[in-house]
């Protein structure tokens, strides 16, 4: 049976972490796939989505935030 586009990104992801841990490539590879024929990576419940919008409200909000710092910064400077 093939695995599913969501299966294959949990893979993946576990593959990307134990590379980051430090062990070689075949060597995350064969743990992750062994974890996934066993049930130790699938998902419980949904499967994750991401909110529309919420990204761009974050950035929007610091970028505001940078501003005034900046703004207040250059206030704060004497000429000479």
């Amino acid at each position: 049976m093939a695995r599913t586009k969501e299966q294959n990104r949990i893979i993946t992801r576990k593959v990307n972490f134990l590379l980051s841990e430090g062990y070689e490539l075949k060597q995350a590879q064969a743990i992750a796939f062994r974890m996934f024929r066993e049930g130790e990576l699938m998902r419980k419940g949904r499967p994750m989505r991401r909110r529309k919008g919420y990204n761009k409200k974050k950035v929007s909000i610091a970028a505001k935030l940078i501003g005034l710092a900046i703004g207040k910064a250059r206030k704060g400077k004497k000429k000479r």
